[in-house]
C-alpha cells in the first residue's frame, strides 16, 4: 500500500505550521524520535489533528494519493468505498470524509467509526462521468466532539468509462461470413469481423477470442486500434456447430471494458452452402423518366440487415455511371442513362464495406429503354370450381424478364367492374350480377424501361347456390353447449324453438350460409368477411344489448341468467349486403307468429313481458320477399301502442267491450257478430294530437270523421257497418303513421290500411267482426299484410 501523501492546495491547507514544524503524524516518512524534536511552546496544547498517528487511505482497495487512480464500471454508475488505516493506535472515535467535486464544491460528507485502527466509510455511488477527478478529505473529531476545520489529509481519485464495444459486424468478401442464422464455412475457414462502434471510453487496443461456450475466455488475442482505420478481428473457428465471438476494448491504462459477444454457426466441410451474395441489384420504377437518370435498387445481404454500411459504385463497362452509400439495407442509386443507349444492358455494382475491405460485385441486366417482354400468361383460379367459386384470383407466369409490378382489370361482359395495382386487386369476389356472364381479367406487366405487356384470361360464371342462414340458440334453463347453429337450406325455413312449448328463448346466434370468405356473426371480426350479420337483442330487465362472445360463439341475449330474449334485430353487412336481405320473425304467445322483419328492423315485443318461443331466419336476394300468413306486425312496443285504446260495439251483444291497446284485437274473430261501432282514443305521451275515425254505414255510405273516443258507426240494428278510415292529427301525425285492418267473417284478416285508407269491405253483406289499430313511428318498417291481401274488399 502506498503511503498517504499531502495535498498542497492553497484553498484546502493540509499542513498546519506549529513553531515552524509540520504536524506530527502527517509526514510521508517515518516519525522522528521524540528526543530529536524540539519541544513545542508550553503555552500551546496539541490538537486532535496534531496528535493523530500516520494513516493511509484506499478507494476500493487502490491507494489514494496525489495523482488520480482511475476507477471504472460497466454501466452509468460506479460504487466506491473509502478505508483509512492508522499506523498506531488512536483515541479518536470517528473519521469524517468529505468528497469534493472537480469544481471544488463539497458533494458529500460521510462519517466513519474507527475500529482497531481502521475507519471504513459506507459505500457511495457516483455517476460514471468520463475522466472526472474527485478530492477526498479526511478529518478527525476533536476532544470536544467537533470536527476539524482543516483536513488532516487529502488525496485524489478519478472515475472513467472503459471502452464499450457495441457493434461488431461480419466482413463481407471474406472466405466465410459467419452469422448466427445459418451454418457457414467450416473448421479453419477464415472469416473476419469489423468492430464498427465503440462508445464511452477510448480504446487503444481490442482483445478477442473465439470460444465454444459463452463463458469468459481464459486467454485473449490482441489487435491494436488503428487511428481512424477499421479494426478487424480474425474469426477462424476450430470446431463446427455453435461458436462464440467475444470482443472487448482496452483503454490507455490497460483497463478492459465489458465483453461484446455473439454466437455464430460453423458448417461441416463439404456440406455447407456458400455464403449468400453480399450485394444484389435490380432495376426500379423510374419516377421521373425525363431527367436522364435511371434508378437501380442495390440491396446488401441480410447479414448486414441491422448495420448497413459501405459504398457501391455502378459501372457500364469501365465507365462509372452512379454511386451511393448505405444507410439502409436497400438503397436506390440514380445512374446516368446516356451511356446505356437503348435495349438491355449489363451493369456492374461494385461494393466495399469500408476502406480497405474486399471489393465484391454483382451484375444486373437492366433495360435502358424500349425493351420488350417475352412470354407471359394469365389464368383465373379458385379453391373450388372456377365457374362457381366466388373467390377468384389470377395467377401470372412466363414473363421474361420478371416484371416489377402488375395492374389488374376485371371485366363483366366487357365492362370494367374492378381494377387496381395492388396484390389485393389480383383477387376478385364474384357478385350475384356475374352469374351467367363472362368474366375476364386483363393483367398488364411493367418493368422500368420496358414496354408494358397485357395478357388476359376469361371464364363464364355459372349459377351460384342461393344464400341461406345458420342460426340456433338455447332456452331458459337448458345447458350451454359449444355449438348451437344449424343451417337452413335456401328453399325452406326451419324454426329455432317450439311454438306453444312454454319455453323462452334465452340467446340467439345467427350467420349467413354458405358465406363467401370467412363468416362472422359480428361486424369487424374479420377484415376478410364479405357478408355477415350484425345483431342486437332485448334482454329481460336490461334492454337492448349488442353481440357477446362465449367459447368462440357470438350471440345476443344472455347465458345462464334465466333472462328471456324478448326482441331482436339482425342487419347484414359486407360487400354482398346490397344484393341480399335478411328476414326474420318471432313466435310470441298471444300473438302467434309475428310478421317478418328485415335488415335491422325489430322483431318481438318490448314492454309486455312476453317470451319468444321460436325464431325463423332466412336470406333472400334483393327483390324477393316473404309474406306473413297472420299479418301481425313484426314488432310491438308497449310504450308506443299504449298510446292507443280501442273499444268495440258488437251488434248482437249490444254492449261496449273493454278497451284494448294498439296492436290488440278489438271485437271477435271467432264469431259472425257484426262490429257496428268503434271508439278510438290516441293520447300521445310525448306529442299532442289524436285520431279521427270515419265509418262506412249502410244507408249513409262514408260518414264524416269523428274525434278522439267518439263513436264511429251506428247502434241502429238494421244498418250494417262494413268499413273504417282513420287518420292522426297534430304532432302525432308528424311522428307516427296509423295502421289499421279489419277482420271479415269467412275471409279472415284483410291487409293493413294507413292514414285515411279504406279498411273493410265495399259490400255490406260481408260482416266486419274485429279491427286492429297500430301506431308505427315514421321511419320504421310497415306491417305486412297477411297473405298479401288487400285492405279493402271491393
Amino acid at each position: 500500500m502506498k503511503p498517504f501523501r499531502l495535498s498542497a492546495g492553497p484553498s484546502r491547507a493540509l499542513a498546519l505550521l506549529t513553531g515552524g514544524a509540520l504536524l506530527a503524524g502527517l509526514m510521508t516518512v517515518p516519525a522522528v524520535p521524540a528526543a530529536a524534536v524540539e519541544p513545542a511552546p508550553a503555552a500551546t496544547a496539541p490538537s486532535a489533528a496534531e496528535a493523530a498517528p500516520a494513516l493511509s487511505t484506499t478507494v476500493n482497495g487502490e491507494a489514494c494519493a496525489d495523482e488520480p487512480v482511475w476507477h471504472t464500471g460497466d454501466g452509468t454508475y460506479v460504487t466506491l468505498q473509502w478505508v483509512s488505516t492508522f499506523s498506531a493506535p488512536t483515541t479518536e472515535t470517528s473519521v469524517f470524509y468529505t468528497l469534493v467535486g472537480p469544481d471544488g464544491v463539497d458533494i458529500d460528507r460521510l462519517p466513519a467509526p474507527v475500529d482497531d485502527g481502521v475507519a471504513t466509510a459506507r459505500a457511495r455511488t457516483l455517476p460514471l462521468d468520463h475522466d472526472t477527478v474527485y478530492t477526498l478529505e479526511v478529518r478527525f473529531r476533536d476532544a470536544d466532539g467537533a470536527w476539524g476545520e482543516e483536513p488532516v489529509a487529502s488525496c485524489v481519485f478519478g472515475v472513467r468509462h472503459p471502452p464499450v464495444v457495441t457493434t461488431v459486424v461480419p466482413v463481407l468478401g471474406a472466405d466465410a461470413v459467419y452469422t448466427s442464422g445459418e451454418a457457414r464455412g467450416g473448421v479453419g475457414v477464415a472469416g473476419q469481423a469489423l468492430v464498427a462502434l465503440t462508445r464511452q471510453g477510448e480504446a487503444v487496443a481490442y482483445e478477442y477470442a473465439v470460444t465454444g461456450t459463452s463463458a469468459r475466455p481464459r486467454t485473449w488475442e490482441n489487435v491494436p486500434a488503428r487511428d481512424g482505420g477499421p479494426v478487424l478481428v480474425p474469426v477462424v473457428p476450430t470446431a463446427s456447430g455453435r461458436q462464440y465471438l467475444q470482443v472487448r476494448g482496452v483503454d490507455q491504462y490497460g483497463v478492459p471494458g465489458p465483453r461484446w459477444m455473439d454466437s455464430f454457426l460453423v458448417g461441416t466441410g463439404g456440406t455447407t452452402p456458400p455464403s449468400p451474395s453480399p450485394v444484389t441489384a435490380a432495376g426500379a420504377d423510374d419516377a421521373d423518366p425525363g431527367d436522364g437518370r435511371f434508378p437501380v435498387e442495390v440491396t446488401l445481404t441480410k447479414d448486414l440487415d441491422a448495420h448497413p454500411m459501405g459504398e457501391v459504385r455502378l459501372r457500364y463497362g469501365t465507365q462509372e455511371i452512379g454511386r451511393g452509400t448505405f444507410d439502409a439495407r436497400t438503397e436506390t442509386v440514380l445512374v446516368d442513362s446516356a451511356p446505356l443507349g437503348s435495349g438491355f444492358r449489363d451493369v456492374t455494382a461494385g461494393y466495399r464495406q469500408f476502406e480497405g475491405a474486399p471489393l465484391v460485385s454483382a451484375t444486373v441486366r437492366i433495360c435502358a429503354q424500349s425493351c420488350a417482354f417475352t412470354g407471359g400468361k394469365a389464368a383465373i383460379t379458385a379453391y373450388g370450381d372456377v365457374r362457381l367459386d366466388p373467390e377468384l384470383s389470377v395467377e401470372v407466369s412466363g414473363f421474361s424478364p420478371e416484371p416489377t409490378r402488375y395492374s389488374y382489370e376485371w371485366l363483366r361482359a366487357g365492362k370494367v367492374v374492378s381494377s387496381g395495382a395492388s396484390d389485393e386487386d389480383a383477387h376478385y369476389l364474384s357478385l350475384p350480377p356475374d352469374e351467367g356472364q363472362t368474366l375476364t381479367v386483363r393483367v398488364t406487366a411493367f418493368r422500368p424501361g420496358m414496354t408494358p405487356k397485357t395478357v388476359t384470361a376469361s371464364v363464364k360464371i355459372g349459377d351460384r347456390r342461393e344464400m341461406g342462414a345458420c342460426y340456433g340458440g338455447k332456452t331458459v334453463g337448458s345447458r350451454w353447449i359449444d355449438n348451437y347453429t344449424y343451417c337452413s337450406q335456401p328453399d325452406n325455413i326451419v324454426s329455432l324453438g317450439w311454438e306453444g312449448s312454454g319455453k323462452a328463448i334465452e340467446m340467439l346466434v345467427a350467420g349467413p350460409w354458405p358465406a363467401p370468405g370467412y363468416t362472422v356473426s359480428s361486424a369487424g371480426e374479420s377484415p376478410y368477411a364479405h357478408y355477415w350479420f350484425d345483431m342486437e337483442g332485448y334482454v329481460q330487465g336490461r334492454g337492448w344489448e349488442g353481440v357477446k362472445v362465449k367459447d368462440g360463439i357470438h350471440y345476443v341475449g344472455s347465458v345462464g341468467e334465466r333472462r328471456r330474449l324478448e326482441a331482436f334485430r339482425i342487419d347484414d353487412g359486407g360487400v354482398l349486403a346490397p344484393y341480399y336481405d335478411v328476414w326474420y320473425r318471432a313466435y310470441v304467445p298471444g300473438y302467434g307468429w309475428l310478421g317478418w322483419a328485415k335488415n335491422g328492423g325489430n322483431a318481438g315485443t318490448v314492454g309486455y313481458g312476453n317470451r319468444i318461443e321460436a325464431i325463423q331466419v332466412k336470406v333472400l336476394p334483393q327483390g324477393r320477399s316473404l309474406v306473413s300468413g297472420t299479418g301481425n306486425a313484426a314488432y310491438y312496443s308497449a310504450t308506443t301502442q299504449r298510446q292507443v285504446h280501442v273499444r268495440s260495439y258488437l251488434k248482437t251483444s249490444n254492449v261496449w267491450r273493454k278497451a284494448v291497446v294498439g296492436g290488440s284485437t278489438a271485437g271477435l274473430t271467432r264469431t259472425n257478430q257484426r262490429l257496428s261501432a268503434l271508439r278510438v282514443d290516441v293520447d300521445g305521451t310525448r306529442y299532442s294530437g289524436g285520431v279521427q275515425v270515419a265509418a262506412k254505414v249502410e244507408g249513409s255510405g262514408w260518414r264524416g270523421y269523428v274525434g278522439n273516443d267518439r263513436v264511429a258507426g251506428t247502434y241502429h240494428k238494421s244498418h250494417r257497418v262494413s268499413g273504417y278510415r282513420m287518420r292522426l292529427t297534430g304532432q302525432m301525425a308528424e311522428h307516427y303513421h296509423v295502421y289499421y285492418r279489419a277482420h271479415v267473417a269467412g275471409t279472415g284478416w284483410l291487409g293493413w290500411a294507413r292514414n285515411g285508407g279504406e279498411a273493410g269491405s265495399a259490400s255490406y253483406a260481408k260482416r266486419v267482426t274485429a279491427v286492429q289499430v297500430l301506431l308505427v313511428p315514421k321511419g320504421d318498417p310497415a306491417p305486412q299484410s297477411g297473405n298479401g291481401r288487400a285492405a279493402y274488399l271491393r
